[in-house]
């Protein structure tokens, strides 16, 4: 928006407005330029256009758009009971010789993404003196934006991790919560695998390389459930909305709209609930990684 508020400085604009020429200048292509990063500028100015019409301002709206850029991956949402059944599927992991402990991470390791969102990488680079097992809180360090954050977990997930922690020593604090046998961070790669592996017990299909369900879907889930328990409890989104960009470690609230579509999506029965409360802020087109 701060671009967009400079760009306007060119126009000799006695009023709040957004005018044709306006709107359809700042869309215009530019040299260089992807169309991911135009399709961004399009969503920005249209949503701001809703929220200025909202109030009473002069609006040109901008005709939809398609074909600037798409994402080429839809997340998959796991219903409410496939959660229940992966986390079956990792309780009855199996113990391995050469892979000591696995058994005790794992159960714990994916009730973490699902039940904090974590990326697996943040999960993985935990360590013991970021978990804290007295108040239930994670510490988040150089996240993707390179900004630490604090993360409270649930009070169950708080006592899977304390279960856990009863069976590991660790020799430090910064030692990895979830070690290896050799006392390294366990390889993404490892729990990718074993990933793969809880699908096919729960009778989940994977399309292949790149094609899912991923991993990362479990932070798509994760944030979908949370906005379908709010819609249904009657909670104003647009003032909780902002918690969960914070929670998730978004740069931007905008970021995390996206996903109040993807829950639209995935339970119909709450559109008109979420179009009514926050339609102004569901962005059109999908334009940066969550």
């Amino acid at each position: 928006m701060s671009r967009f508020c400079r760009f306007n400085n060119d126009y000799d604009l006695t009023e709040v407005c957004i005018t044709k020429k306006l709107a359809e200048d700042w869309i215009a292509p530019r040299a260089g330029e992807a169309g991911k990063s135009r399709a961004h500028r399009l969503t920005c100015v249209r949503q701001f256009g809703e929220y200025l019409y909202t109030l009473g301002y002069e609006v040109y709206f901008l005709p939809e758009q398609r074909g600037i850029w798409t994402a080429s991956f839809v997340p998959y949402i796991f219903t409410h009971e496939q959660i229940i059944a992966l986390f079956a599927a990792t309780d009855n992991t199996k113990f391995c010789d050469y892979r000591r402990n696995i058994q005790n991470c794992l159960p714990v390791i994916f009730r973490m993404l699902y039940g904090c969102g974590l990326r697996v990488s943040e999960a993985l680079k935990l360590q013991v003196k970021d978990v804290n097992l007295t108040d239930g809180i994670l510490t988040i360090k150089g996240a993707k934006m390179d900004r630490d954050h604090l993360i409270p977990m649930s009070e169950s997930l708080t006592q899977a991790c304390q279960k856990y922690a009863d069976k590991i020593w660790w020799d430090k604090d910064t030692d990895y919560f979830f070690m290896a046998p050799d006392h390294t961070m366990i390889s993404p790669n490892t729990i990718y695998g074993k990933f793969r592996v809880y699908l096919k017990v729960m009778g989940i299909s994977h399309g292949g390389k790149g094609q899912g369900p991923r991993l990362h879907d479990l932070r798509h889930t994760f944030a979908v459930h949370v906005l379908q328990k709010w819609v249904t409890g009657g909670n104003d989104l647009t003032a909780m909305l902002p918690m969960l960009s914070t929670y998730m470690g978004h740069k931007s609230v905008s970021a995390t709209s996206r996903y109040l579509r993807l829950t639209a999506e995935v339970y119909p029965e709450l559109l008109s609930t979420i179009e009514e409360k926050c339609a102004f802020v569901i962005p059109e087109v999908q334009n940066e990684e969550i």
